[in-house]
């Protein structure tokens, strides 16, 4: 079986999904081939801007050049067994920001088109109540404004890898389009290197009243008198992991839906501090996704209280009792699925395609999935 993995080379999370992917599949006995360019070539409009007179006069040029690359593209996919889009909600769900999904479509009527994310649609409150249900929620309107041109629910793809099905909302009971594979992030690159006890403070975030919770991280880091530095500006995944690799724990700067540099700050040793296990719903132990779930963690997760003392506290009885190799060790022990992937859903995945269950026209039935009951 060939498969064609549309990424993109970007510092992001759909980069080293599609390279995990690929491994997967390799090692399942399939052809993968990750283009690099897919998700933008997903994102070039082949239509005229008719605006105005100068709109439609430059959109004309572009579209030259827009049906060429589109015209190269199609042609690298000839004769592939299976499309996977690797991209997040909410722009998997925009025909505004991928607008060339259908497109593909229509060319190669007869191979299924996956979307692989990090987290299920259904189980996202906002963006669930959003896209699914065009409910009123706490979204900011500049982040609805892809979908100005309209939206997609789960019908949009015949099927659904994930890493993670993601939040805490419960699942209604019925079959879902998707397999939970995980994600292979284990690339070569992740493994503790500590000196000493270093602590790294996320990238700060201007959002409602996270800044608060920064300055209190900053706080207690001054009370404890432990080392700590702070990520700014902007990184390579390559510099990134060898900030992860020398760091102790990881303060969160927000909530995650899914966070993958908590997997891959793991895999380096590093411990996650958090002062809510909601900021990191996705990675709650237990898979019973139809039932209202519990804030369960493992050992490499500390929930804080959030106050200056109480978590310099926390933070130096976490210096006195530090080991990175327990740290990766309890990851890979209960969560093996984030760090090298699940090969036998996977497996299971292509097994369906094989046989036709997971097919072309599957998508038309998942329109009602997560909607509004009649």
């Amino acid at each position: 079986m060939r498969v064609d993995i549309l990424g993109n080379n970007k510092a992001s999370f759909v980069k080293p999904m599609a390279d995990g992917l690929s491994r997967m599949l390799k090692s399942c006995g399939a052809e993968a081939r990750v283009h690099y360019d897919g998700v933008e070539r997903l994102m070039r409009r082949p239509l005229i801007d008719t605006s105005s007179l100068r709109s439609i006069a430059g959109s004309s040029i572009r579209l030259r050049s827009t049906w060429r690359n589109l015209s190269e593209f199609i042609d690298r996919l000839d004769g592939t067994d299976l499309i996977v889009v690797v991209a997040h909600v909410p722009s998997s769900f925009s025909p505004m920001v991928l607008p060339n999904v259908e497109l593909l479509r229509r060319i190669f009527p007869d191979v299924p088109i996956v979307n692989y994310d990090l987290v299920y649609l259904p189980s996202l409150d906002s963006w669930s109540r959003t896209i699914l249900r065009d409910e009123p929620t706490q979204l900011a309107p500049e982040s609805l404004k892809m979908f100005s041109r309209g939206k997609f629910g789960l019908e949009r793809y015949d099927w659904y890898l994930l890493a993670s099905v993601g939040g805490y909302i419960p699942l209604e009971q019925r079959e879902h389009p998707y397999s939970l594979i995980g994600i292979d992030i284990d690339d070569g690159f992740l493994y503790p290197d500590q000196q000493d006890f270093t602590v790294l403070v996320d990238f700060p975030q201007t959002r409602g009243e996270y800044p608060k919770y920064r300055e209190i991280q900053l706080k207690a880091l001054d009370l404890a008198g432990i080392k700590y530095r702070t990520l700014e500006g902007r990184y390579t995944r390559e510099e990134l992991l060898a900030v992860f690799r020398t760091s102790s724990a990881l303060l969160l700067a927000h909530a995650e839906s899914f966070g993958l540099p908590v997997c891959e700050a793991q895999a380096c040793g590093c411990l996650i501090f958090t002062p809510s296990p909601h900021w990191v719903t996705a990675h709650w132990l237990g898979k019973e996704y139809t039932a209202q779930r519990s804030p369960a963690l493992s050992s490499n997760f500390v929930v804080y209280n959030n106050e200056p003392q109480s978590l310099a506290d926390e933070l130096l009885r976490a210096r006195d009792n530090f080991d990175p190799q327990k740290v990766r060790t309890t990851f890979e022990a209960q969560q093996p699925e984030l760090f090298r992937g699940d090969r036998a859903a996977l497996q299971n995945f292509l097994s369906a395609v094989e046989s036709g269950k997971v097919h072309s026209q599957l998508h038309r039935s998942h329109a009602d999935i997560g909607r509004k009951s009649a």
